[in-house]
C-alpha cells in the first residue's frame, strides 16, 4: 500500500494581491492580478482589468482584493471538501488602505465612493 503525501501533509493556501491603478492607458482602468498558492506552488492565478474605473487607489486595490478573496473561498470550499484543508488562507496585499478599509467598519469621508458591493471582504474577515 502507498500513501499519498497528501494524506499527512495538510494544505496551506496563500494568495498575493495586487493592482496596478489606470494601467491602461485607453480606457484608464486598472489591473487586477493575483495569484494563490498551496505547497509553495501556484495553483490559481488571474490578471485582468477591472470592469469599473477606479477613482482611487485604495478603491483599485480594494477591487483586487474583493476578486482575490473570492477566489481563495471557492478554493478553500473544494480544499475543504476533499479533507486537505483545516488552516486559515493567509491573503498578502501591499496597500495598507485597502487592508485598513476591509477591518474598519466605521463610515469615511474619503471613501464613500467605493460601492457597497465591495465590502464583501469585510463580511469575510468578520467570521
Amino acid at each position: 500500500m502507498v500513501e499519498l503525501g497528501i494524506a499527512k501533509e495538510r494544505l496551506l493556501l496563500k494568495v498575493f494581491v495586487d493592482s496596478d491603478y489606470a494601467g491602461c492607458l485607453d480606457s484608464r482602468k486598472s489591473l487586477t492580478g493575483f495569484v494563490l498558492t498551496a505547497f509553495g506552488t501556484a495553483i490559481s492565478w488571474k490578471a485582468s482589468l477591472q470592469k469599473v474605473v477606479s477613482l482611487s487607489t485604495t478603491e483599485a486595490e480594494y477591487i483586487a482584493l474583493t476578486e482575490a478573496v473570492k477566489e481563495s473561498l471557492w478554493l478553500e470550499g473544494i480544499a475543504k471538501e476533499l479533507k486537505i484543508q483545516n488552516e486559515v488562507i493567509t491573503v498578502h496585499c501591499d496597500s495598507q488602505s485597502a487592508i485598513d478599509l476591509s477591518k474598519n467598519y466605521v463610515h469615511h469621508e474619503r471613501t464613500k465612493h467605493i460601492d457597497i458591493k465591495l465590502h464583501f471582504v469585510r463580511e469575510v474577515i468578520g467570521q
